[in-house]
């Protein structure tokens, strides 16, 4: 398996532990009810779709061919901005209801998914360099 393979699956680890640990402490310190911990209105975990969606992604990006690895990684690096985008601007961040630390589990996973983006990208850099770097010369 790649390096950068690694990286991602490695990085999805993180943000999937992340995320199940977030719920159960949404849940634990009456943050979210166990319907909401992993739901659009969560606050320490990613809702379901997303988690699945990150999950697919990943998988299609170190088990398919170079074209599935490009699209995977570059749709997975796209929906990890756009979770981190939406935890600065969903109300979420720093919200009233959690305590200092709290707040800084949420950061740890803004930080962790943005990680995964940056690893998405890596992988599909490193996919499109050997493909590139595989593809006879014209000679003219």
């Amino acid at each position: 398996m790649p390096t950068t393979s690694r990286h991602l699956v490695t990085a999805l680890a993180v943000v999937l532990l992340a995320d199940l640990v977030g719920g159960l402490l949404s849940v634990a310190t009456g943050v979210n009810s166990w319907a909401d911990a992993w739901g659009s209105t969560a606050l320490l975990a990613a809702p379901v779709p997303m988690i699945v969606a990150q999950a697919v992604l990943t998988w299609v990006a170190v088990t398919r061919g170079p074209r599935a690895t490009v699209v995977a990684c570059v749709l997975l690096a796209l929906a990890c901005f756009l979770s981190v985008v939406s935890g600065f601007f969903d109300g979420g961040l720093g919200n009233d209801a959690l305590t200092p630390a709290l707040s800084a589990y949420q950061a740890f996973l803004l930080v962790a998914t943005g990680v995964l983006g940056v690893a998405a990208l890596r992988r599909a850099l490193a996919q499109r360099t050997r493909t590139s770097a595989s593809r006879p010369r014209n000679a003219a």
